[in-house]
């Protein structure tokens, strides 16, 4: 497992801070099939683009979970997934806000989020499908069906909390058995 920890100014726009820029692209060009679904403006071009602002230039608008689910519906697999939710409930809010929307007490509940996105990323995903995670822990995928490859710390300073960088390959539990 590769570790990192480099310093980069804090922005809302995840893919706009370099160091996390190039984290994405190092993986996004060894593949072609790519699924975001917290895109904003789809920065990197992820095949498959998602947000809930109308506003954004992402491919879909729509709710992450809805969004997830149709891809499973239309039997896409990916070989790379981004995954950069809102990282607090104030930014799911924020979120819900900058599209018109309003959100409940359930809408904010970032761990419910998570998981529901994790559970439809094992159905998108085939050996090998990595997962590039972002967020203020390092839990990324969980530990059962992916291994690490690589975290990467990005200290923005003062009171400013880091972003957490993982990349996670998917194995499948049939694989990890004979290995």
């Amino acid at each position: 497992m590769l570790f990192s920890r480099v310093w980069a100014m804090p922005n809302s726009n995840t893919f706009d801070i370099q160091p996390i820029n190039q984290f994405v692209r190092k993986y996004k060009e060894r593949f072609s099939i790519s699924i975001d679904p917290f895109a904003r403006d789809n920065s990197i071009g992820a095949t498959y683009s998602n947000d809930l602002n109308l506003k954004t230039s992402s491919d879909y608008h729509m709710d992450a979970i809805d969004f997830l689910t149709m891809l499973v519906n239309k039997n896409i697999y990916a070989d790379l997934i981004i995954f950069d939710p809102p990282y607090s409930p104030r930014q799911i809010s924020e979120c819900y806000a900058s599209a018109g929307l309003t959100c409940g007490m359930k809408d904010t509940q970032n761990a419910r989020l998570c998981k529901e996105c994790r559970d439809l990323f094992k159905k998108l995903s085939r050996p090998g499908t990595i997962c590039l995670s972002f967020g203020w822990n390092s839990t990324g995928m969980g530990k059962n069906l992916w291994d690490i490859l690589e975290i990467m710390l990005v200290c923005h300073g003062g009171g400013h909390n880091d972003t957490i960088c993982v990349a996670q390959k998917f194995i499948d539990n049939q694989i990890r058995l004979f290995n």
